[in-house]
């Protein structure tokens, strides 16, 4: 059972927050005076700390400081209830440890939320934590091997053809994660998805669920690619299972918004300045009512219809990473709508970065964005399975003519609504 320690004042609040947490089923305690707070936290190990800032007083930094820093509370995760201060002492809140806000008044069901959030990611942290340990264990053991292997080149091969094989596996446990595309044809007929890794496992993926009428589908470029990219992709596709699955959360933007914040959560980026994240181009589509939610993360919407190419720009940054913006406060996302009741074909293309920034040709040059939206423009109205072996003949010819190898992972979604 989780435990959750409340300092306020306001006995309204404390009502509450106290109401929720019991219907929730949390271990609740609360405290009305700074002064019981670090007597409280040495009694019993709490896992989350909701402290109203203005009951920290004039303190409050040193006090965030101070748990953070101390070796038996520095684990527990501190949610401040803010009543309209400035953006500068929520920024030094932030640099001092705080992981989130909730604003007065409290709305119950965003309090409950992100509660429930910071739970499921401590959770996950705590098995990712364990899945990396393993696989350092691993890599030790095989940088170990190929030391080894160094004075004993006769076993160079064998040894090689090992690591090779454990990969391919992992390839079929992503594989596996993937959404079949038997599932992906019965919602939604009309569509290909061209998806070609550069090595055996990669940090592109594609995401797909159909929830009642609506439908939502992804294309998603993690930091890197092979093996890291791979494990950042395996995050993700956990991430977005939690967000669409368990939270219910079916609007375009509020679903990236979601991504960023548990991904932050669930590396501590604010701790670690480990800034790794994810491009995405994200949509969800209403059968019912004819209408499409785009969010991105850097990657645009291209859709063509009546024969005119047209693009929706992503937002200029990043899903993970730092969350505090200097210039222009939390970082939060977008979201744009397209109206395709008119009976009017609407062709839409999702994609990751990797199909333009291929060398080749005889220059020698990347292939280029407005090349490869020229590209689409001149197959849209083919078949879906014509046109993803339009995408693929192009692009081998243009490896070949350079005599280039494959840069990047690649992944381009096309769909007909």
């Amino acid at each position: 059972m989780s435990k959750i320690l409340l300092l306020e004042k306001e006995s309204k609040i404390i009502h509450q927050v106290a109401e929720l947490m019991s219907n929730n089923g949390y271990d609740f305690t609360v405290i009305q005076q700074t002064s019981q707070l670090f007597s409280q936290l040495s009694i019993d190990n709490f896992d989350i700390l909701l402290a109203d800032l203005n009951a920290l007083g004039a303190e409050y930094l040193n006090i965030l400081r101070k748990i953070k820093s101390h070796p038996a509370f520095n684990a527990i995760d501190v949610v401040i209830l803010t009543n309209g201060q400035s953006n500068e002492v929520l920024a030094m809140c932030l640099e001092a440890g705080t992981r989130d806000f909730i604003s007065k008044p409290i709305r119950s069901l965003v309090m409950s939320v992100r509660i429930k959030s910071i739970i499921n990611s401590r959770k996950y942290a705590e098995e990712f934590e364990a899945k990396r340990d393993l696989l350092e264990n691993k890599t030790k053991n095989l940088t170990s091997i190929s030391n080894e292997l160094r004075r004993q080149k006769s076993d160079l091969q064998q040894v090689n053809k090992s690591i090779i094989n454990s990969i391919q596996y992992a390839r079929h446990i992503q594989a596996a994660i993937l959404p079949s595309p038997e599932d992906i044809k019965k919602s939604l007929p009309d569509s290909f998805i061209f998806f070609k890794p550069r090595d055996i496992v990669s940090g592109d993926f594609y995401w797909f669920k159909e929830v009642g009428d609506k439908v939502v589908v992804a294309a998603i470029d993690c930091t890197g690619h092979g093996v890291p990219g791979a494990f950042l992709a395996v995050l993700g596709d956990s991430i977005l299972s939690r967000i669409i699955h368990y939270h219910r959360i079916l609007h375009a933007d509020e679903i990236l918004n979601e991504i960023h914040l548990s991904i932050q959560r669930t590396l501590r980026q604010n701790e670690t300045r480990n800034y790794d994240g994810m491009d995405m181009a994200l949509c969800v589509i209403d059968k019912k009512q004819k209408k499409l939610e785009f969010a991105g993360a850097h990657n645009p919407l291209i859709f063509v219809k009546n024969g005119e190419l047209q693009q929706i720009k992503g937002d200029k940054v990043a899903v993970g990473g730092a969350q505090w913006d200097w210039e222009n406060g939390p970082r939060v996302f977008k979201k744009q709508e397209i109206d395709f009741s008119d009976g009017e074909d609407l062709y839409i293309y999702m994609f990751s970065d990797g199909y333009q920034d291929q060398f080749g040709g005889k220059n020698l040059k990347k292939f280029q964005r407005k090349r490869f939206r020229q590209l689409l423009l001149d197959i849209h109205s083919l078949p879906m399975e014509t046109q993803k072996k339009q995408l693929e003949d192009t692009l081998v010819n243009w490896i070949d003519e350079g005599n280039q190898e494959q840069v990047d992972d690649i992944l381009v979604i096309g769909v007909k609504l």
